[in-house]
């Protein structure tokens, strides 16, 4: 009996050992392909916009198709493992929240106006408390509250994702001012290309974490988890808008 547990235990280690090895390596190939979604949307991002024109409506648009393509990825490769209410809602929400942002932004016309920089400011102050209002309320309205916390705040981030990557629409004014910079603020544009690309990088380091504290992730949930670094990248997209418009 003795033998049979000891060969037993040998074979189960062995397995267990396979399984940890294939798992280990699924999860790094995962970790790989979320930073090359980063990578591929930002080039599409800047090449497209830049390419086709920082202030010509055919790079706005290229900035609205491109955010929403984000946006669609985190509802289709949905990273995130909740039950089929909460899935929905938060996905919806995520939609909704996308949709009434690009409507308010696209409202000021092009290209983008001191007011329109103002406006959206409070536009993104109210739509965060919103959000959280509108998430809480949808928890309280469950009859089943379990897993409160985590259902909440899956539908907060993805939200906040969703809106974040609304303000990538400010990519053009970004690029333009960046470009046509004048020679004595050649160091304001400098700093602000350096803090992007610094966050930018902090966020892909971010993702990795992120990715592994994923537990089961589906087959195309490195898409969505790719994805949303970029998405929130868009705050600090349309905050150096803002300093670049005032300053530059």
């Amino acid at each position: 009996m003795g033998i049979q547990d000891i060969h037993k235990r040998e074979i189960d280690e062995e397995d267990g050992t396979h399984v940890r090895g294939m798992q280990s390596e699924a999860t790094r190939r995962g970790q790989l392909a979320v930073v090359l979604t980063q990578v591929v949307s930002y080039a599409l991002m800047i090449g497209l916009v830049g390419g086709l024109g920082a202030l010509t409506q055919a790079g706005a648009i290229a900035s609205i198709t491109l955010s929403a393509l984000a946006v669609l990825a985190v509802v289709i490769a949905w990273p995130f493992a909740n039950g089929v209410t909460q899935t929905v809602f938060a996905r919806a929400l995520a939609v909704i929240v996308y949709v009434v942002a690009v409507a308010f932004n696209i409202s000021d016309g092009f290209p983008v106006s001191d007011k329109a920089f103002t406006r959206w400011s409070w536009f993104l102050i109210l739509a965060f408390l919103t959000i959280v209002v509108v998430s809480f309320g949808h928890q309280m309205w469950r009859k089943d509250r379990s897993h409160l916390i985590v259902s909440m705040s899956t539908g907060l981030i993805v939200s906040a994702c969703a809106l974040g990557s609304s303000c990538w629409l400010f990519l053009p004014s970004l690029m333009h001012d960046l470009l046509s910079a004048p020679d004595d603020g050649a160091w304001v544009a400098a700093l602000v290309l350096v803090a992007l690309i610094a966050l930018g990088v902090l966020l892909v380091i971010a993702s990795g974490s992120w990715w592994n504290e994923i537990d089961g992730p589906s087959p195309y949930s490195w898409l969505g988890m790719g994805v949303m670094p970029v998405m929130l990248l868009g705050y600090v997209v349309y905050v150096a808008a803002f300093v670049a418009h005032l300053t530059l």
